[in-house]
């Protein structure tokens, strides 16, 4: 069968969702968008690359809203889905994928992320995060709350994230850039990935940094370093930062 010349809309579903505690998203592949909404409607809408193979459905429970969008297909020419959420701010929002894209943007409320090779990227998102991911990139940015990154391959990385933010993987790199403050708590982990860490001047935290064979570089004034460890405080230490590897290589600087 040809494939078709242009994507199709989907069915524009527009409900209101006062009473829903939560929304479950499920989606094989494409990509999938998550906005706050202005008001308290939930709006679902986008475009589908093939029509006829598509399985879609917005259901609206007692407490929970659920959307599914299957297009049961890899390998076209064109992104086979774009699905399109504007939430309402305070909400709860699961998201569960084999491959599909997410991204969230500009949103408060609490977002848990399940992706089997997906990649997730978060910008200016308030609130609680939970994101996994088995093989894709996970990227959080200009946000804050508690913050949860778990992965085993892919590429982990926050910037400019503030909250308590925990960051853990077996074989990925880990990359953390940005500001370390009162109230801010970190913590990186990596089994054999690599840690790079760069601090903001005006941060100010307590550092402890452990790795079992892997190098740890700490390029920080007043930092007690060896080839394995580094430990000590910048000004005040009101925030923390804590890194652990077996055998990642570990690299900490001060940004100019």
């Amino acid at each position: 069968m040809p494939e078709p010349e242009q994507y199709t809309e989907l069915e524009f579903n527009f409900l209101e969702a006062t009473d829903a505690q939560s929304i479950l998203i499920q989606v094989d592949h494409g990509e999938v968008v998550i906005l706050e909404a202005e008001n308290s409607h939930l709006e679902v809408g986008g475009q589908v690359w093939l029509p006829d193979e598509l399985e879609y459905e917005v259901n609206s429970g007692e407490k929970q809203i659920l959307i599914k969008a299957r297009v049961n297909r890899t390998g076209t020419r064109n992104v086979p889905l774009h699905l399109e959420v504007h939430v309402p701010k305070d909400m709860l929002v699961r998201i569960e994928t084999n491959s599909a894209s997410v991204f969230a943007s500009n949103y408060q409320g609490n977002l848990d992320v399940t992706s089997v090779s997906g990649n997730i990227t978060i910008d200016q998102v308030t609130g609680g995060l939970t994101l996994q991911s088995n093989r894709g990139n996970i990227a959080v940015g200009d946000s804050s709350g508690i913050i949860s990154m778990v992965g085993n391959y892919g590429a982990l990385n926050a910037q400019n994230v503030h909250g308590e933010t925990a960051i853990s993987t077996i074989m990925g790199n880990v990359m953390f850039d940005g500001l370390i403050q009162t109230g801010d708590v970190v913590r990186l982990e990596t089994d054999h990935g690599t840690v790079s860490v760069n601090l903001s001047q005006a941060s100010a935290l307590s550092i402890q940094v452990r790795s079992t064979s892997g190098d740890v570089t700490c390029s920080v004034p007043d930092i007690n370093s060896t080839t394995r460890t580094c430990d000590g405080k910048i000004r005040s230490a009101d925030g923390t930062l804590a890194i652990r590897t077996v055998s990642g290589a570990v690299t900490m600087k001060l940004l100019p």
